[in-house]
């Protein structure tokens, strides 16, 4: 009797392992022109795994929205909270910032301005941003108001790294910036 529980326990267990395995293996869309029908894609989706995605997506949308809410308060007010943003960035991001400083400086600076704009440029009240889960990562897109019909649109992608049940801004890479408006 006791052999016949230990191997349904194990038959069981295999069973859980396999049918969590496949289902973290296949999160990608089926290509177009598939001969597999939409009924049994949505049979093969992990409701699980997109569940988790989706929470862990909306969790880093909300930690970079509290962080440009104080990011932005604080600029407003006269500049940057460099303790504010070392506290929110990795050890690797900061030197990155403090890198790319192409300026004289005493002590530790950062080029903090990068998380909304491009040093050097004319960039005008910000209008609008928004912020886009895309893949691991996530797409800042911020629109400054430059008067006249005129804009500055810059887009960065921020990778975020989990830090206990928060996040930290590990990398920022620039993707666009363009003026909008203005007669080329």
């Amino acid at each position: 009797m006791k052999t016949v529980k230990l191997i349904s326990v194990l038959a069981l267990s295999a069973f859980v392992c396999f049918a969590c395995k496949s289902n973290k293996t296949s999160t990608t869309e089926e290509p177009k022109g598939s001969d597999q029908t939409t009924e049994n894609a949505q049979a093969n989706e992990a409701p699980e795994t997109v569940i988790i995605d989706s929470a862990k997506a909306a969790a880093g949308v909300a930690f970079l929205e509290e962080f440009y809410k104080v990011y932005d308060q604080d600029y407003d007010e006269g500049g940057f909270n460099e303790e504010y943003i070392k506290s929110h960035i990795t050890p690797g991001m900061k030197q990155w910032l403090m890198d790319s400083y192409d300026y004289d400086c005493d002590g530790e600076c950062m080029a903090s301005w990068l998380f909304c704009y491009e040093g050097g440029g004319d960039t005008g009240g910000l209008k609008t941003r928004t912020i886009k889960p895309e893949g691991d990562a996530y797409l800042v897109s911020c629109i400054h108001d430059q008067g006249e019909n005129k804009e500055y649109h810059y887009t960065i992608k921020l990778t975020l790294v989990q830090d206990g049940d928060t996040f930290k801004i590990d990398n920022l890479e620039k993707i666009d910036e363009h003026y909008v408006g203005y007669d080329e």
